[in-house]
């Protein structure tokens, strides 16, 4: 009996995107309340824990696709351009973080 290896499943990475997509808006969502709010120390802590949390996850994802970009040489343009939207949120985040050291927030 022989296999044929060509005819893989395809690799489904919705679930990158939506964390990505999850993750920047959440992070928007505190940078605004952060510039909004007279009292900012319940959205910082919170914000701090999202942080937390987001870190891991995102580098969970990372790892996984990372391990599918090297084992699926067919699906590779797929799985880079969902590593490239995972990782968008890096800059995003610098962005923010100096959105705020420029106003003296932080």
């Amino acid at each position: 009996m022989q296999t044929n290896l060509s005819q893989e499943e395809p690799f489904e990475g919705r679930t990158s995107t939506e964390l990505a997509v999850g993750c920047f808006t959440i992070g928007t969502l505190f940078l605004i309340l952060f510039l909004t709010l007279q009292d900012t120390s319940f959205v910082f802590i919170i914000g701090c824990i999202f942080i937390i949390m987001a870190l891991p996850l995102n580098a969970i994802m990372f790892t996984h696709l990372l391990h599918h970009f090297y084992i699926l040489p067919q699906q590779r343009k797929y799985i880079g351009l969902k590593i490239a939207i995972l990782i968008s949120n890096i800059p995003i985040a610098f962005l923010y973080f100096s959105i705020l050291k420029t106003l003296q927030l932080l």
